[in-house]
């Protein structure tokens, strides 16, 4: 248990915070400042124990809750009861490497079927240098991008300056648009064990020329709502790989209009894993341009 909690006083003024409703900034203010919760910003929080310390009931728990993934400030993952606050390393980084090691074996007790995970290794591999880096090589290869942000205004404007002067290709670097793409498809496709080999790179290398991260994405989703290509065909065989999806622009754009066809059919209907993957692909539209990264991609 903390002794206590850091909560910025721009989170009374940011826009975010004031769009949302008592009970989201109440429950926003309570897991920054929670007994439950650690340096890392992601913790087990059962509902029972936030009823509990808030007098709430259940219900109004998990719409607090409902409230805060929609704003882009936290993920519960209701199976696992792990909660994440995206943007929290951001405003208490790791500050050395004891912290790191420390924080390390906090991350490894959380449940690698916990969808919180991914969120919260992507947000060590940006946020906190301290942390050990072999513990995120160990989890996996790529981990999914942070959804956007809970912004704070003070430390929005310090890191602008800060990328002004700095080497603006570090954060990019960080945040490869090639193995983000390529850990969405294994993903979406249910194929953990294929490995990103050079011919996987340059069909993804070839197609950000034209396309952003986040429309490939789309077309690697809209080509995962094709029944034909998912096996439902004479054959009875999936066609699904990198090189179909991304052959040209026109399988691509197929595939995408395939996807918003999908997405229009069940608008309103989101789960929690369907809602991290569209902010996953709105923050990899704000990421480098692709042109930065290309050139660095084997031919």
């Amino acid at each position: 248990m903390r002794d206590y909690g850091k909560v910025q006083t721009t989170f009374w003024t940011s826009e975010d915070t004031s769009s949302m409703s008592d009970t989201g900034r109440m429950l926003a203010l309570y897991l920054l400042t929670s007994p439950h919760s650690n340096i890392l910003g992601c913790f087990h929080l059962p509902i029972g124990y936030v009823s509990e310390d808030l007098k709430w009931s259940p219900e109004r728990v998990e719409k607090g809750f409902a409230e805060l993934l929609e704003k882009g400030f936290a993920t519960r993952d209701n199976a696992s009861k792990w909660v994440v606050l995206h943007a929290y390393l951001k405003w208490n980084p790791i500050e050395n490497p004891n912290q790191g090691i420390a924080a390390g074996r906090l991350f490894e007790q959380i449940p690698n079927r916990s969808t919180v995970k991914p969120l919260l290794a992507a947000a060590l591999r940006i946020h906190s240098k301290h942390f050990p880096r072999q513990i995120l090589d160990d989890f996996g290869t790529v981990p999914e991008p942070l959804p956007q942000p809970f912004r704070n205004q003070e430390q929005e404007q310090e890191q602008e300056q800060k990328q002004e002067q700095e080497n603006p290709l570090v954060e990019q670097n960080q945040l490869d648009p090639v193995k983000t793409i390529f850990a969405y498809w294994q993903k979406v496709m249910d194929s953990p064990k294929s490995v990103l080999d050079d011919k996987r790179k340059r069909f993804i290398a070839k197609a950000l020329k034209g396309y952003s991260p986040a429309d490939i994405c789309k077309a690697i989703r809209g080509c995962s709502k094709t029944p034909h290509n998912m096996g439902q065909n004479d054959a009875q065989t999936k066609y699904n790989g990198l090189g179909l999806i991304l052959r040209d622009a026109d399988h691509i754009d197929r595939f995408i209009r395939n996807d918003a066809g999908q997405a229009r059919a069940s608008a309103g209907n989101e789960s929690i894993e369907q809602t991290n993957a569209r902010v996953m692909r709105e923050l990899m539209g704000t990421a480098a341009p692709a042109g930065d990264i290309i050139d660095a991609v084997p031919a």
